[in-house]
């Protein structure tokens, strides 16, 4: 039976989670640890969102500092033209790099792509960041899918506006993906990038960007939490999110760190694409 959540947080938590937070405990690590003892996710994140007000945690790594690089998308303004589409930038964090739009797909456009991929679905596979292979997890639960590239005339539409948009050519992009999560589906805390061991140069090298589009509204739960930032993003149909977590030095972005919270109410469709540095067929 599931455990009813908990939708208070006690004072003696709130120390507990402060001093926790001062010894050097990663924020997504405490905030795991809370939804593991019933505490309701959102509760849960807002809390620590409050605790260290909105602001990037430090966190230790043996890599040297991440370098910023202003992306070309955010040179572009506020409204963004496209062949075919004008984007509207909602807002922009610049560290980590996170740019919020609206209207990158029409409604028809969403429910077109969801159409195409309901068939195809299959349980979601993670990234093993210690062997860098495929592998079934219980930290992400949905169900998915991917397009070849190219695949049909309307996905190399969706293809060709996310590559105006960023300015990344078409072939440094992975197959357009695309999740469907139920009520208590998630994402747990992770990165989109390989590890350092497994980038593979003949394959387009390291991911550095990430394009995620909201099909459809969800009507509880689904954010996509950027627990490092302080940053949480309610889906909203046809809008798209675009994070940057690689340099031209090769550099990935730790802040960059993001999940998916649980679905509480209806059910969320998202479709992703994945840029890599290079180009994915180069020889």
């Amino acid at each position: 039976m599931e455990k009813e959540k908990i939708n208070q947080i006690p004072v003696g938590l709130m120390d507990w989670i402060i001093k926790t937070l001062n010894s050097g405990v990663h924020p997504e690590a405490i905030v795991d640890a809370m939804i593991r003892e019933g505490y309701d996710a959102r509760l849960s994140y807002t809390t620590l969102f409050r605790i260290v007000g909105n602001k990037p945690i430090e966190t230790p790594g043996v890599q040297a500092p991440y370098e910023y690089e202003q992306p070309a998308i955010a040179k572009k303004g506020s409204k963004i033209p496209t062949s075919d589409r004008e984007i509207k930038v909602l807002s922009i964090v610049e560290q980590p790099f996170i740019m919020h739009m609206d209207n990158f797909l029409s409604y028809e456009e969403c429910d077109e792509l969801i159409e195409l991929s309901k068939d195809r679905l299959k349980p979601s596979t993670v990234i093993d960041h210690k062997t860098g292979e495929e592998k079934a997890a219980t930290g992400r639960t949905s169900k998915g899918m991917s397009f070849i590239i190219g695949e049909n005339q309307f996905i190399k539409k969706i293809e060709n506006r996310i590559a105006e948009l960023t300015e990344f050519p078409q072939e440094n992009g992975e197959g357009l993906q695309v999740l469907n999560y139920g009520i208590g589906e998630e994402y747990k805390s992770h990165f989109d990038y390989f590890p350092s061991n497994k980038v593979d140069p003949a394959k387009g090298g390291q991911r550095v960007g990430t394009f995620l589009i909201y099909l459809n509204e969800v009507e509880s739960g689904g954010e996509t939490v950027f627990p490092k930032a302080g940053v949480s993003i309610v889906p909203k149909k046809g809008s798209a999110v675009y994070f940057q977590y690689g340099n031209s030095k090769g550099q990935v972005d730790r802040m960059s760190l993001h999940s998916s919270i649980p679905v509480a109410e209806g059910e969320k469709w998202v479709a992703t694409k994945w840029i890599r540095h290079g180009n994915i067929y180069q020889q």
